[in-house]
């Protein structure tokens, strides 16, 4: 059997080498091959034709599997798509092989006719030996993708074997074909030891892997092949003439055959079993074997035939398949995937198991469409598997499903192509997640993104409001303090004027932390908006506008080439001008130097502002990046206590992250990064 449990093609042309062995007739043998081949797993039915140069016609002479007055004589010359299949046999002497009669067909009565007779395409294979034409052998399948390239050869030296058989079988006499088959058909069989049988029997015997034996009735070899004498590591005269035991079988053994022999000769019954024994050369084999009764004239057993095949590595590949498919049952049971088979254009499908998600089947259906799939992704599942199939491709798509309690659900559904070796889809093998779950967290996402939008809207109007709401009666504290001041200054003493000038500082300060905070609710970009941003240039401005602090504390600042990445400019220019700012508020007592540069690390950039001041404690290196988290006292260096807080918000925006590596008294390195975006 081959891995998925059908009978392979050899296996099948095996079976229809022996059975030519025990026959005489060329009509027999016809009829014989037809049966074996109309018997197996592979083919619908079989038909053998005699060729007559003469009329240059096929005349069917044996069928099985169909009835035999569907089928008629065919004229070469006649034009048809079955004589042209023919007429190419027999001009090439090659198998040949029809198109698709059900996907394909050339008229509706060819595709009526294949579908009556459950097959698809069909082959001739050419009888020929020794540049001799017998005829052609009609084998049809319903396999969408019957005879491969393997198949065909197998076919094709299947041809040769059984023309040879039909060589020898037939008359010498110098007669036409009809002539020679009516004689055939009254010959009485030859004698066991006839010329013309034991070429026969030595060619199909000698060509064979299979063990072939006889017995005479007392259960001594009259006859052991090649493969049986190397499987002993004896000669045919060594072995021919004794018993099992005499020939090296186990006690067991010998005698299980002795009692299969007497089972035979009474019943006149074949008996097939199978068992294990050592070979000569390649250890501990399992053999199937048949023994079949040999009949004499009178009807009674004269001798024992048998025939034994080695199948070992079909017992692996079973017991492997086995296994395999007991470790698949027990993914699938301990999985939540949905498992499923489909035809190879996916027109039916073999088998489902749904985990109580979808509904099982283990039947084949052709109505799964209409049975788990949302009609409104009917459209596009079917274009995602023409395409599949198109490319020969794995198919991938996430659509809507009727579950089993009647609802609407999701899943996302994979299935690979599993290919023979032409190339072709023999068929499905997919899964299916259900993911009811995912998609209802997505919607609440999107419902929840949706929110958070509008309400960072609102937030924004908020600001702007408030802050005009508070900026007015900041200035108006103001202008009445300054007010005060300038008319009454005279009359004032100096605690006055110092009252007078905390309040205005006050207000001041009160005023900056509002325009702060309004800078810092504006962080809040669509990355739809983002744009192919230089930082040599955002570095640029962020210089200009701190040109004044620069001048005034003489501050030395440095860059390395800067890239270009995906951003919202006027965020970036806000980061690295905080970023400076903060280097040369917090510098020590000589002029700041700040050095700024960038490198490429997987797929981001990591951007270092590096600068030579006071430092920062490692314990207070995450208490920085908090809104009004001020690590000094406002009368020791200036400032909100939100320009970090803005950064940490645009790079965050930006989908990167922010950091500092700091000691006090040794500088201080602020590090960001950006993913790398550009087109």
């Amino acid at each position: 059997m081959s891995r998925d449990g059908k009978q392979s093609v050899n296996e099948v042309i095996g079976a229809v080498t022996r059975a030519l062995i025990p026959t005489i007739t060329t009509n027999e043998m016809r009829r014989r091959v037809c049966e074996q081949f109309a018997a197996s797993e592979l083919y619908s039915f079989a038909w053998i034709g005699r060729y007559n140069p003469k009329t240059e016609a096929m005349i069917p002479t044996a069928s099985a599997g169909i009835a035999e007055q569907t089928l008629s004589e065919v004229t070469i010359t006649e034009e048809s798509p079955r004589a042209e299949l023919i007429n190419e046999a027999v001009r090439t002497r090659e198998i040949t092989v029809g198109r698709n009669l059900v996907d394909d067909p050339p008229c509706e009565d060819r595709r009526d006719h294949a579908l009556e007779h459950d097959y698809r395409t069909f082959a001739v294979v050419p009888l020929g030996y020794d540049e001799t034409l017998y005829g052609a052998l009609h084998l049809a399948t319903d396999r969408p993708h019957g005879f491969g390239a393997a198949e065909r050869e197998s076919l094709a030296e299947s041809g040769v074997t059984i023309a040879y058989a039909f060589e020898n079988a037939e008359s010498s006499a110098n007669t036409d074909g009809t002539e020679r088959e009516d004689a055939a058909a009254e010959t009485t069989r030859v004698p066991v030891q006839s010329e013309r049988e034991r070429r026969l029997y030595e060619t199909i015997i000698s060509s064979t892997p299979d063990l072939v034996y006889a017995f005479d009735l007392d259960y001594r070899f009259i006859f052991a092949n090649d493969a049986l004498l190397e499987m002993w590591g004896q000669t045919f005269e060594e072995s021919v003439g004794k018993t099992l035991l005499e020939n090296g079988y186990e006690q067991w053994h010998a005698e299980m055959h002795e009692r299969e022999i007497d089972q035979v000769v009474e019943t006149k019954e074949p008996v097939r079993g199978e068992v294990a024994f050592q070979h000569a050369e390649h250890g501990r084999r399992i053999y199937d074997y048949i023994f079949a009764p040999v009949l004499n004239d009178e009807g009674e057993v004269e001798a024992i035939a048998g025939t034994t095949r080695d199948i070992t590595e079909r017992k692996e590949v079973e017991e492997a398949l086995q296994e395999s498919e007991e470790r698949f049952r027990a993914l699938v049971a301990a999985s939540s995937d949905v498992v499923y088979r489909m035809s190879p254009d996916w027109s039916e499908m073999h088998h489902l198991e749904g985990k109580e998600f979808i509904p099982d089947t283990h039947e084949s259906t052709s109505e799964w469409l209409e049975r788990y799939i949302h009609p409104d992704d009917h459209e596009r599942v079917m274009e995602a598997i023409n395409e599949a199939i198109r490319t020969k491709s794995v198919f991938e798509l996430e659509h809507q499903v009727e579950q089993v309690d009647g609802s609407l659900g999701w899943t996302f559904s994979r299935a690979v192509p599993m290919l023979d070796e032409d190339g072709d889809i023999t068929e499905w093998i997919g899964m299916a997640s259900d993911i009811t779950d995912r998609k209802e967290y997505e919607r609440e996402l999107e419902q929840t993104n949706a929110q958070l939008k509008r309400s960072n809207a609102e937030l924004e109007r908020f600001a702007h409001a408030a802050s005009h709401d508070l900026q007015e009666p900041l200035r108006m504290v103001s202008s009445y303090l300054q007010l005060l001041e300038n008319r009454y200054g005279d009359d004032l003493d100096a605690d006055a004027r110092e009252f007078i000038e905390f309040a205005v500082d006050g207000a001041d300060r009160m005023r900056e932390m509002v325009d702060a905070l309004l800078e810092y609710s504006r962080v809040n970009t669509c990355k739809e908006n983002f744009e192919q941003i230089d930082c040599e240039t955002v570095l640029e401005e962020a210089m200009e506008n701190l040109q004044m602090a620069i001048d005034e504390r003489n501050a030395i600042i440095t860059s390395d080439e800067l890239p270009t990445v995906s951003g919202d400019e006027r965020q970036l220019i806000q980061l690295f001008q905080n970023l400076l700012d903060n280097a040369i508020t917090y510098a020590d007592d000589g002029p700041p130097t700040v050095h700024v540069s960038a490198e490429k690390r997987d797929d981001e950039w990591l951007f270092s502002v590096r600068d030579d001041g006071i430092g920062i404690a490692p314990k207070r290196t995450d208490d920085i990046f908090e809104v009004f988290n001020r690590l000094h006292a406002p009368d020791e260096y200036e400032g909100t206590g939100i320009g970090l807080a803005i950064c940490k918000r645009i790079v965050m925006t930006h989908d990167g992250r922010i950091w500092v590596e700091s000691d006090p008294g040794e500088g201080t390195t602020f590090f960001f990064t950006i993913p790398d975006n550009t087109e």
